[in-house]
């Protein structure tokens, strides 16, 4: 392509302008329009669809930048709404347990009322457990500096569920009922027979040393009889869920589903020692 070629387009893209410039010119004297207006005019509208471009540019570009401003505040702004909502939820859950907490606590001083003999009972919280196929042991946060004492007993709302076995400063070992080291001295409240419940380490204890032809029926209430020196009396223990005789009738076993579930037990009340 020669050099005359490649100026083409730019010359005749001149000759437009200058045509145009000149019609303006003409058109502007016939109407009888000074010669610096009609220059000025005829620039303008060359010019206008160039500065439109230009505007119309800066006003995306504007718009664009502003969306952008604005989605990142919005963005901001919602994971700062997620925080507070999660804060919220947090707090929520903390005023659901602390209303919880209290309800027990309530249903503790309920029981506490009930019995003359528990008025020094103070509450204790579980603070661990130790619990195997051998052993059913709590931890709470009292101790002897509370008074507390071994063989101090402790109860729950349902009625008792162990005693102390081992004492600290501020915490002590509660041994439970269902334990297989635990006794407990007990009298059937329907018709007073006396028996002993014994821990076998499972989830049921068993009535023991009764009469062979002891009168036990399921359902039947079991209370503390207060012999042990331990419980004191006329507390609510367990009851009875089966009671079968051997073929011999020389014998009967006897199992108890005690009050407590161990594995909701969250506070407890204990009697210290005077």
């Amino acid at each position: 392509m020669t050099s005359f070629s490649r100026r083409l387009p730019w010359l005749f893209s001149l000759a437009l302008v200058f045509t145009f410039l000149t019609l303006c010119v003409s058109f502007g004297l016939q109407k009888g329009g000074n010669l610096l207006s009609i220059a000025e005019q005829a620039a303008l509208t060359m010019t206008y669809p160039v500065q439109k471009g230009i505007d119309l540019a800066f006003v995306t570009t504007s718009k664009f930048f502003d969306n952008y401003i604005n989605l990142i505040g919005v963005k901001e702004k919602n994971e700062q709404l997620k925080k507070d909502l999660d804060l919220m939820k947090n707090r929520l859950a903390l005023l659901e347990e602390d209303g919880l907490e209290n309800l027990r606590l309530h249903k503790l001083l309920k029981f506490k009322g009930e019995h003359d003999i528990l008025a020094q009972g103070i509450a204790a919280h579980v603070i661990g457990h130790q619990t195997d196929t051998l052993s059913h042991i709590l931890i709470i946060d009292c101790g002897s500096n509370q008074n507390l004492k071994v063989n101090n007993p402790v109860f729950t709302p349902g009625g008792v569920i162990g005693r102390i076995i081992a004492c600290g400063t501020q915490s002590a070992k509660v041994l439970l009922l269902v334990d297989q080291n635990s006794a407990c001295d007990v009298i059937i409240q329907r018709n007073r027979i006396r028996g002993t419940l014994q821990g076998t380490g499972g989830n049921y204890c068993r009535l023991a040393y009764l009469q062979r032809t002891a009168d036990v029926k399921v359902g039947d209430r079991l209370i503390t009889s207060g012999f042990d020196n331990i419980f004191p009396k006329g507390i609510t223990v367990g009851t009875v869920v089966a009671a079968t005789k051997d073929d011999n009738g020389l014998s009967q076993q006897i199992d108890v589903k005690l009050t407590f579930d161990l594995n909701t037990i969250e506070e407890v009340l204990v009697t210290p020692s005077n």
